[in-house]
This record gives C-alpha cells, sequence and structure tokens, in this order.
C-alpha cells in the first residue's frame, strides 16, 4: 500500500509535501482502489475542485488524471 503521509509530492505539481504539511488541513487526500492514498496540494485542490466533488479521479501517483473533453452545446 502506497501511502505519502511522511512526505512525497503533489502529482499534479511536484509540490513536495512536508513534516508541517502532514500536521496541517490544506493538502487533500485522494483514496485509490488499491487501499494507497495520494495527497494532493492546497493549489491543485483548488483548481481541481469540481473533479473532487464529482468523485472523479484528480490524479494517480503515476501521472495525472488524463483530461476532461468538454462537450459543447449543439
Amino acid at each position: 500500500m502506497r501511502n505519502s503521509a511522511a512526505g512525497g509530492a503533489c502529482p499534479l505539481c511536484a509540490l513536495v509535501r512536508t513534516p508541517e504539511d502532514v500536521a496541517g488541513l490544506a493538502w487533500s487526500s485522494q483514496h485509490e482502489r488499491d487501499g494507497s492514498i495520494t495527497y494532493i496540494c492546497p493549489t491543485c485542490t483548488r483548481a481541481q475542485l469540481w473533479r473532487i466533488e464529482a468523485m472523479l479521479t484528480v490524479a494517480t501517483p503515476t501521472a495525472p488524471a488524463a483530461p476532461t473533453p468538454v462537450h459543447h452545446a449543439a
């Protein structure tokens, strides 16, 4: 099980998660199907908030989520 609670980096922007960040509430966590946890920095959390609220995958430990195509009204 991968858990970057003690460090790691945001998979979207590579910002390193410090021990001070671990104690705070600014970083969000994404719980994967395999039981691993990916932490996303505050800036990327705000930028991806709509995906988080829709319970969509924001990022995986190896790569960011694929962009969602925008469908324009006819």
